[in-house]
């Protein structure tokens, strides 16, 4: 009787015990769209962030005021959710998850990882490593808007190879972050790469605070990071000059029922590197030891979206950033996207129609940006507004 109960123990241990596995999930999305102009872009103008500037010819006429269209599948996704026994007295998971749109324009169609990492999962504490969305984006708190831009250039839209450390006290949790650069990188006098933070020793620490209940979210976060642009001057002479940037960042989101409402302010210096506006300019150069020092803009991100509905969903993204320049003088050398722009802002309509695994959505989105000439601290001035009207269908099959 005894052996019989302990093979019953025994047999009920192996059932609790967790084996290790993967599920697939991901869906197969077509887009289609239309541009009124020329724009600054990724992934052949699927990725958009804002319309090109006037380029005039002999005659005065400009020659991006030409609509352009495009097709694309590229952004298919596959992910596989890995779970597996428990360790450290930890529940263990993973992610692996890859599309189809290269790491760049040139690797269009070329199976890309996105996400890659794991988390070990206490009862008060998580801990995460491998590659995953910055902790700027906040995968809690996005506009979930038609376009692959996902609200860029006023959100943040980077992944990283990352350590992460979340603490849980009730309905709030703190995280610490120390992050890497791989595809997403900083800009600078080689281009970008993501070299300039590895020269300066120093990974991107981020700090948030986090509030969830069951309506709302909330946070509110801190960003420090450090990049070394050289190891030499142009004259052949070693070179340590860094350069520090922060950036600051409040969130939250609302959700009832069929109802939604997010909104996110950043104000930060050199986010370049989160397919967002701002680098940083170099502040002053030794003409005789081509010495080097930098200065970072400085720039105020606000987006808000709102939607309703289920089988048929409305939803609307408003987005506003403001460029307030550097923070010191400047020699007039940039290392900055979007430095002649003084101000940017978009607003986007859609609709979808949901049945079961099969989504159909369109998207109208007006993006106008005001370009002009920058000042001795980067402030621009006689800047004229330019405008691209975007209409975006897209098919998408869940799985």
């Amino acid at each position: 009787m005894l052996s019989g109960m302990l093979l019953l123990a025994q047999d009920s241990e192996q059932t609790e015990t967790k084996k290790a596995g993967i599920r697939f999930t991901g869906f197969v999305k077509s887009d289609y769209w239309y541009d009124s102009r020329q724009v600054v872009a990724a992934r052949e103008d699927l990725f958009l962030l804002f319309p090109s500037s006037k380029r005039l010819d002999l005659n005065g006429e400009d020659i991006n005021a030409r609509p352009t269209f495009n097709y694309s599948a590229i952004t298919s996704r596959l992910t596989g959710i890995i779970s597996g026994p428990d360790a450290f007295g930890a529940e263990t998971s993973g992610v692996i998850e890859a599309d189809f749109s290269g790491v760049t324009n040139a690797d269009i169609n070329g199976f890309r990882l996105r996400h890659a990492y794991a988390k070990l999962r206490w009862e008060k504490s998580e801990l995460l490593f491998g590659q995953y969305w910055h902790p700027m984006f906040v995968p809690e708190v996005f506009p979930n808007v038609i376009s692959l831009n996902t609200g860029a250039p006023f959100q943040p839209f980077i992944r990283n190879p990352q350590i992460a450390y979340k603490h849980y006290s009730g309905d709030f949790n703190i995280s610490l972050t120390l992050i890497s650069q791989r595809d997403n990188s900083s800009d600078g006098p080689a281009g970008f790469s993501p070299q300039y933070m590895r020269n300066s020793l120093m990974p991107n620490a981020h700090l948030q605070l986090q509030h969830k209940t069951e309506n709302h979210v909330w946070g509110l976060a801190a960003d420090y990071k450090v990049l070394q642009p050289r190891l030499e001057t142009p004259g052949r002479l070693k070179t340590n000059e860094s350069i520090g940037s922060y950036a600051f960042m409040v969130y939250h989101k609302f959700r009832s029922d069929q109802f939604l409402w997010s909104a996110k302010t950043i104000y930060g210096q050199n986010l370049t590197e989160h397919l967002m506006m701002g680098g940083y300019a170099v502040r002053s150069f030794d003409e005789l030891t081509m010495f080097e020092t930098y200065t970072p803009t400085n720039h105020l991100n606000f987006w808000s979206f709102i939607s309703y509905g289920n089988h048929v969903r409305l939803g609307l993204f408003g987005g506003f950033l403001k460029n307030f320049g550097t923070t010191h003088k400047n020699t007039g050398i940039y290392y900055a996207r979007g430095h002649d722009i003084d101000y940017l802002y978009r607003l986007a309509p859609s609709v979808s129609f949901i049945s079961n695994n099969v989504q159909i959505s369109t998207e109208l989105e007006y993006t106008a940006a005001a370009f002009g000439s920058p000042d001795q601290k980067g402030k621009v001035q006689n800047s004229e507004e330019i405008g691209n009207l975007r209409l975006l269908l897209t098919f998408f099959y869940f799985f």
